[in-house]
């Protein structure tokens, strides 16, 4: 069994975990699932994961590389010590990742994705770039150099990410004795917050205690609000990928001076030359009427089979065939996302509408 079948096999379990913290909110009155917003993120996770399936031998070949070439160490088989290691020790890089994914603009342009939701539950965990792994796998050199064994460092991802899964959830308003070592919803949140009293804090994936070594710990002062700035008004999981790296070349183009149009890749998010510091418009996400999102969520139920089948079979398919289903699939997505946009690759227009959605 491969990569691919856990993610299949595991899919219950998002699910079940999903239906958990949408019922619990709404229990306790605070804001469920937005359904426009949880296909879109569902989608941009399908995509990652299909994506995967051509990228994820290179991934694991680098490390194997990387380990054979740069290890300082050369641990038994039976040694438990590169297995202790792992866990912190890919937390602690995770931090200097998530934080440089934060403060330079070659890397936000792939991490941005992942803030783009406006809202706040367990589909937003699955919200992922297509291409993380390329940009993390920048900060993990220190485990090949201790020797880590290629299986420990892969467990110990896998199971910081799963943790990291359930941090996002509007549930669990206060962190507790718990939160002073271990990252938290309560903490997290405010990692998603645009509010400027929480911009750039709690990078930690399961520890917080990097974020309180390093000065980058918040607590929470009043209610967060979610997403980035400028807005990003769009359905569409594919224009998600693309529309950071878009905005980044946009800023390139108005500078005036070459060297600002370089410079722009490792300053932060924030930062543009005086000549392309425009005005953002904010224009609101679109409304789409309830009869086209019960359409879209049959459509996305129809493609997130075509995507499951494609993962369980994968190994059976060959790569003509593996290449056609994932192109169909993120078409579908990306049909799906338009849909919902009312743009002209759909045959559904509407109006955009500036109120707040509502819960559905």
């Amino acid at each position: 069994m491969d990569t691919n079948d856990y993610y299949t096999l595991l899919v219950p379990i998002f699910l079940a975990l999903m239906a958990a913290d949408a019922w619990l909110a709404r229990k306790q009155g605070l804001r469920s699932h937005y359904p426009p917003d949880t296909i879109a993120n569902l989608s941009c996770g399908l995509g990652q994961i299909l994506v995967g399936i051509f990228t994820g031998g290179m991934i694991l070949g680098t490390y194997s590389w990387a380990l054979g070439r740069i290890a300082l160490f050369h641990w038994s088989r039976d040694s438990i010590l590169p297995w202790a290691i792992a866990f912190p020790l890919v937390d602690f890089c995770y931090y200097w990742f998530h934080r440089c994914s934060h403060r330079i603009n070659a890397l936000w342009v792939i991490h941005a994705v992942h803030h783009q939701s406006e809202e706040m539950n367990i589909s937003v965990a699955l919200r992922q770039p297509w291409f993380s792994d390329f940009s993390a796998f920048l900060f993990y050199w220190p485990l090949p150099l201790l020797g880590v064994p290629r299986a420990a460092f892969f467990f110990a991802v896998g199971c910081l990410s799963l943790y990291q899964v359930l941090l996002h959830t509007r549930l669990f308003a206060h962190p507790g004795r718990w939160g002073w070592l271990f990252n938290t919803p309560a903490h997290h949140r405010l990692h998603h917050a645009i509010d400027a009293a929480y911009r750039d804090r709690n990078f930690g994936s399961m520890l917080i205690i990097w974020d309180r070594l390093f000065g980058t710990f918040a607590r929470e002062k009043h209610a967060p609000h979610f997403g980035i700035a400028p807005r990003f008004a769009s359905w569409n999981p594919l224009w998600a990928q693309v529309a950071p790296l878009a905005a980044v070349i946009a800023t390139m183009r108005r500078a005036r001076r070459p060297f600002d149009s370089l410079r722009v890749w490792w300053k932060p998010p924030e930062w543009k030359p005086p000549e392309a510091r425009l005005e953002d418009v904010v224009t609101p996400p679109t409304i789409p009427p309830r009869t086209v999102v019960k359409y879209a969520r049959v459509q996305f139920i129809v493609i997130g089979i075509i995507a499951l089948t494609t993962l369980w079979r994968e190994q059976y398919l060959g790569a003509t065939w593996a290449v056609i289903l994932v192109a169909v699939v993120l078409a579908g997505t990306g049909l799906v996302g338009a849909l919902l946009d009312g743009t002209r690759f759909s045959s559904v227009r509407f109006r955009r509408s500036p109120a707040t959605p509502s819960q559905s």
